[in-house]
């Protein structure tokens, strides 16, 4: 079983938990929904990120706090009883190579997906690295915006199309109809996410 081939960037996934055990591989069952109606995948925001940057505006700087992307990945969880907890963090309390670091604020550039944990729900999000400051040099790709541009992706569609119908049983006219249908609309495309979730952390910004 090969993989399967996003068709707006290009990227592979697993074809079993998208086609065969779906919610059993990387992506959640509304990601594989998405993914099936040609909306893209997550390491392009479902066409709303820049694959080269992801979203972080700027070319490799060499920051060793963000790795060069001039971003980092920061959580809070508004429930926890441990009340520092409820602003922004990064890092882990038992790492000594990436410490556990409360942010005062932040300057979010793309909301992710929540987790669940036993506190409650935990808000993630892709924000400016505190060290460097997301400064740089401008992507070459999206020239410092960090959004998704279709007319400077290489053209994914026929490997795309390829790949899902070598790992479906499902009747091809059907499969192609729907991935086609949402290749030909980019306007609906919006980042995922699950409206409660999203807005306990919208509510809740620092």
């Amino acid at each position: 079983m090969s993989d399967l081939i996003c068709p707006l960037c290009g990227d592979s996934w697993e074809a079993y938990g998208i086609t065969y055990a779906r919610g059993e591989g990387d992506l959640t069952l509304e990601e594989i929904k998405r993914f099936l109606n040609g909306d893209g995948c997550p390491s392009c925001g479902f066409g709303t990120i820049c694959p080269k940057c992801q979203g972080g505006r700027i070319e490799k700087n060499g920051c060793s706090t963000c790795f060069g992307g001039g971003y980092v990945f920061a959580k809070r969880c508004p429930t926890a009883s441990d009340t520092r907890f409820h602003q922004w963090f990064i890092g882990y309390s038992n790492s000594p190579n990436y410490p556990l670091r409360f942010l005062a604020t932040v300057e979010i550039l793309h909301q992710e997906k929540p987790e669940e944990s036993c506190e409650g729900i935990v808000c993630v999000a892709k924000v400016k690295c505190p060290d460097c400051h997301g400064e740089g040099e401008a992507c070459s790709e999206c020239g410092g915006d960090g959004n998704f541009h279709a007319e400077k992706q290489p053209d994914y569609f026929d490997q795309a199309v390829g790949s899902l119908l070598d790992n479906t049983d499902a009747e091809p006219i059907g499969v192609l109809t729907r991935f086609t249908r949402g290749i030909a609309t980019p306007s609906v495309r919006q980042p995922i996410s699950v409206q409660a979730e999203r807005d306990v952390c919208s509510a809740q910004e620092t």
